[in-house]
């Protein structure tokens, strides 16, 4: 915090909420449409837990993915110009 009630990075101080809780409700939302699609999927078809498994496990995976090259990608943004990420010469 600095003294005008801010961050240090300007942001106000509850900015971090309302990324967060963006991103849960994607996550969410996501999985639960790929789950519901898979179970349509197996209704229309008659493959019980098939669609259900495939579409949950992709879903996961991608997510997954998303977040963690979205995280280095911010942690590189946040530590570029650092002093222990400059190369020695």
């Amino acid at each position: 915090m600095n003294p005008t009630g801010g961050q240090a990075d300007g942001k106000p101080p509850m900015a971090g909420f309302g990324d967060a809780l963006a991103r849960a409700v994607e996550l969410v939302l996501t999985t639960l449409i790929f789950v519901l699609g898979g179970l349509w999927l197996d209704s229309k078809l008659g493959t019980r837990p098939l669609f259900l498994v495939v579409l949950g496990a992709l879903v996961i995976v991608g997510l997954g993915a998303r977040e963690y090259y979205t995280y280095q990608a911010k942690i590189a943004r946040e530590e570029e110009g650092k002093p222990w990420t400059r190369k020695p010469r």
